[in-house]
């Protein structure tokens, strides 16, 4: 291999070689001569790595006409690979252009020689590398000052574009998407509809198909035992509902508990009755006290064991009235056995443990009762035989001391008949004549249960929210006092659970979380939810909760929809309703337009429902319900809900409650309910056709399933205070109504200032001294400004809910904030509102001047006292809400009380003073009233 032999220019100048080569290294030629001819504009050449063979392409090649002014050097670019020990050569250049320069006093060697140069194995293969060079150039260069002001304005104009941009985004949806959920709202109720839809198809199954085999597997369990009253009753019950929770895949807890002493929640084992002849000790009947091809036993729930014999007595219904009757006609109770007829099975006006401790009262030695249904339904009467041999069970208070057994009509007839049917005058309105003076027969009656300890169970499933700030709770009862019952509100409360889980799945998460609560205990006086309440490791009575909704007992045992509810849910729930279907050739459907036909001949289908106003085949719950009863909700949370979960939670701990159910109909259904029999079973429900197609069952479902979606996804707690102040004003105007006579007497009676020193109520009237009538019109007063407060308070939340899905650029981020900040605001309003209208202990030592118990173990121990024990002892009951309560009931009570036990659901505590025409006591209770809404309307302004 030979260099090229093109002559050299000296120009005076020594090449500078670079310390570091590369493969490719490219030098421009730029430097001005001393001497020559030479071109006045730099050339690049490229120096190639060439063969022998290959000289005559050894020229040097121009790179570019644009090189760079400050590279003198030139580029070299070799030809070869790093390994290839070959010599670099030069081309010739052309005659116009400057050749090479070379130093003969450098150590490098002549580029131009014609000797060739020996490759250093130690050396690079590259002899010319300008990279350091460069990068410290660049180097200096980034380090300018005005380098990095355009870097940075480059980065700030590039987030501005970004940030010019972004879409506009709303604080909801921001939420949402911070937490991963890209499910809206509406969404998620339209998903829930279509999977709970009618006929929707699952793994195989519709939705009524699921419900059928909920209510089979219901049934197949409990008819292994006898009685389920609580979980020992049935642990494969218990392990069933636990395994379904888990099996949703929701965070699953059992919380157990020992029945507490004094409450005889024992295992019924058996009763049985006799009539025998005194004289000669002769069995004349002893009939069987089952129903036909059931083992379940006639009992009261917390009943004693108890064996009597003596003369019986007929006492009609068992009312005050009735042995009122019994004494003025000289006819006594003290030392029988009263029989008593039932004739309204929904009746709470008086309870049958109402009737058992009034029977005992009036000194009876036992107690037997009977269901006697209308003779006048005349769907009925087919269904007369099996109606007969029902048997209605039930429970009685734990201080009940003489025997009771439930039995029915075809076992105490024959009993009956020994009495008299030719009732005198007298008792006209009576079936039986009540008593046979002298008579030789006596009846023996007998009740036993077992003594073992027993415990409950609670089961309880949440999904937890994102906002984590308040729940939703959905309770159903697992207990039952036959061997038959399916399990309906269970059912549902599954098929709901079941469907949530479905969408959770899709990745939903609910804003609030949402509880699921199996409750134990439930039908034998509430146990199972009164130790969970009092068990504050469980349950923390000091967080807020949006709303219970109570699966009312046997839920679906009729066409009759049935609602109980605060008031300010009550826009909810109508609204929720419009968007559950129900098919206009469904059995329920039939026999309202066939009872309310009529009425539809003039009745206006101008609401807006996405229902019937189509020929569509398909009605709505909402126009159900309106042509129904015109979507009537029951809001007195007292006496309607006693016996239920929805007493606990509203009247102790005042949570918003909703409770709901399809009641029986006479008038429509064609069979009727006979409560806690094992006459209630799936097949009654399905070949009866009271819900032959499980329609009723599935709109339960839709209906509950959405509306604790909607109150869990509604970021302001969806309420409507307006509609609960309306009520709280017809409440009071209810009670001056009712004590009217009372409150004449005292309208001119000065209160001492010792009962009122302590209020604010002198400084807001600026008087020296108050009447009675000038405090009662005063309250009146500020009751009338809480409610037009309540509608400015509730317009102002939904102007928060407005600003929370309101749009808004990034820029205007302060405005999320304000909402955000008007949004916790108004939501921590509005979930104590109602326990602002609590009791506290401030308020029984401020205003009550009495201690209030605290403490857990006093509470249970009440639960075995009477409501007359309770008082003497003078610590109040269960209930705190100054609102709703239920008449404390004691058996010397009259008729009166009755009458009135409705209407003093409300301002319990004071219609009961008032009653008692105690007047330090009513100051009292009407300052503390003043007070509480005086503060609530400070709140909400």
């Amino acid at each position: 291999m030979s260099l090229s032999t093109t002559p050299t220019v000296d120009t005076g100048q020594d090449p500078q070689p670079d310390d570091n080569e590369s493969t490719h290294l490219l030098r421009n030629q730029s430097e001005t001569p001393s001497h020559g001819s030479i071109n006045d504009e730099p050339t690049k050449y490229v120096l190639n790595k060439s063969s022998s063979s290959q000289e005559d392409e050894n020229q040097m090649k121009p790179v570019g006409d644009d090189a760079d002014e400050d590279d003198a050097d030139g580029f070299l670019q070799p030809t070869s690979t790093l390994s290839d020990p070959e010599f670099y050569t030069a081309r010739s250049p052309p005659p116009d252009q400057q050749p090479l320069m070379y130093d003969p006093d450098s150590q490098q060697e002549n580029p131009n020689s014609n000797q060739p140069r020996i490759h250093n194995d130690d050396e690079s293969d590259y002899e010319i590398n300008d990279d350091d060079d460069n990068m410290s150039k660049i180097v200096k260069f980034a380090k300018r000052p005005s380098f990095i002001w355009i870097c940075t304005l480059g980065i700030l104009a590039f987030i501005i574009m970004q940030l010019t941009f972004l879409p506009r985004t709303s604080l909801a949806r921001d939420y949402r998407r911070w937490h991963g959920i890209h499910l809206t709202k509406s969404d998620v109720k339209r998903r829930f509809l279509q999977m709970a839809g009618i006929g929707n198809s699952h793994n195989s199954l519709t939705t009524e198909e699921y419900i059928d085999n909920w209510l089979s597997n219901f049934t197949n369990i409990n008819s292994k035992h006898a009685t389920n009253m609580i979980s020992d009753d049935n642990l494969e019950l218990l392990g069933y509902v636990e395994n379904q929770f888990k099996g949703f895949g929701f965070k699953t807890e059992l919380f157990n508990y020992d029945v507490p002493n004094g409450v005889h929640l024992n295992e019924p084992k058996g009763s049985s009755l006799r009539l025998i002849d005194k004289n000669n000790g002769q069995v004349i009947y002893s009939p069987l006290c089952v129903e036909p091809g059931f083992e379940t036993p006639a009992f009261y729930a917390m009943g004693r064991n108890g064996s009597v014999i003596g003369e019986y007595i007929f006492v009609n219904e068992g009312t005050p009235k009735d042995y009122s009757l019994l004494s003025k006609h000289g006819i006594e109770v003290q030392g029988k056995i009263v029989i008593v007829c039932s004739k309204n099975y929904d009746s709470k006006n008086i309870t049958i443990a109402e009737k058992v401790s009034i029977a005992e009262y009036n000194g009876a030695i036992g107690f037997i009762n009977y269901f006697d249904f209308p003779k006048s339904s005349k769907n009925n009467i087919e269904n007369e035989s099996r109606l007969n041999v029902a048997i209605s069970r039930d429970f009685i208070f734990e201080n009940c001391k003489i025997p009771a057994i439930p039995i029915s009509k075809k076992i105490i007839k024959p009993i009956l008949e020994t009495l008299s049917t030719e009732t005198s005058s007298k008792f006209a309105n009576w079936e039986y004549s009540p008593y046979v003076s002298n008579s030789p027969i006596q009846l023996e009656l007998n009740s036993t249960f077992s003594s073992q300890k027993r415990k409950l169970t609670n089961i309880v499933a949440s999904i937890k929210g994102i906002m984590n700030d308040a729940d939703v709770i959905i309770g159903a009862r697992r207990d039952s006092y036959t061997s038959s019952n399916p399990l309906s509100g269970h059912a549902i409360l599954l098929e709901i659970m079941r469907n949530y889980q479905r969408l959770v799945k899709l990745g939903w998460k609910p804003l609030r979380n949402i509880i699921f609560i199996s409750w134990d205990g439930s039908i034998s006086n509430n146990i199972g939810a009164k130790l969970f309440m009092e068990d504050k490791e469980v349950f923390n009575p000091k967080r807020s909760v949006v709303a219970y909704i109570n699966i009312d007992g046997d839920a679906v045992m009729g066409s009759k929809f049935t609602v109980d509810a605060h008031p300010m849910l009550s826009e909810l729930l109508r609204y929720t309703a419009k968007f559950i279907p129900i098919p206009t050739e469904a059995t329920c459907v039939k026999t309202l337009s066939n009872v309310f036909e009529k009425d539809d001949q003039h009745a206006k289908d101008d609401d807006d429902d996405d229902d019937d106003d189509g020929d569509d085949g398909y009605t709505t719950l909402h126009k159900y319900w309106m042509k129904q009863d015109n979507a009537t909700i029951n809001h007195i949370l007292g006496l309607p809900i006693v016996n239920t979960e929805s007493m606990i939670f509203q009247q102790h701990l005042s949570v918003p409650t909703i409770n709901l159910k399809f009641s029986n109909d006479p008038k429509r259904d064609k069979s009727l309910y006979i409560p806690n029999s094992n006459y209630y079973s799936r097949d009654w429900l399905v070949k009866r056709e009271i819900d032959d197609e499980l329609l009723l069952h599935g709109s339960m479902i839709r209906f509950i399933g959405l509306l604790a979606i909607s109150l869990s996804e509604h970021e302001v707690v969806d309420y409507k205070t307006h509609s609960y102040f309306k009520h709280i004003g017809k409440f009071f105007q209810q009670f001056k109504d009712g004590n009217e006579n009372t409150i004449i007497g005292w309208k001119d009676q000065l209160i001492p200032n010792y009962l009122i020193g302590k209020s604010n109520i002198l400084s807001d009237m600026n008087m020296d001294k108050i009447s009675f009538g000038s405090l009662i019109n005063e309250v009146t007063t500020l009751i009338s400004k809480t409610i037009d407060q309540s509608q400015i308070f509730d317009d102002w939340n939904y102007h928060v809910e407005e600003g929370l899905t309101q749009d808004y650029p990034w820029y205007m981020y302060y405005k999320k904030l304000q909402h955000f900040a008007q949004f916790k605001v108004s939501n921590y309003k509005l979930s104590h509102l109602d326990r602002d209208l609590k009791l506290n202990s401030h308020d029984y030592n401020t205003y009550l001047n009495k201690d209030r118990p605290t403490e857990i173990a006093p509470r249970q121990m009440l639960l075995s006292l009477s409501m007359k024990e309770q008082h003497k002892k003078k610590q109040p009951y269960y209930y705190d809400s100054i609102i709703y309560g239920t008449p404390d009931f004691t058996p010397d009570v009259g008729e009166d009380f009755f009458r009135s036990k409705l209407n003093a659901s409300t301002f319990t505590n004071l219609h009961k003073v008032v009653g008692e025409e105690d007047f330090e006591m009513s100051v009292k209770w009407l300052i503390l009233i003043y007070e509480k809404f005086r503060s609530l309307n400070y709140k909400m302004t």
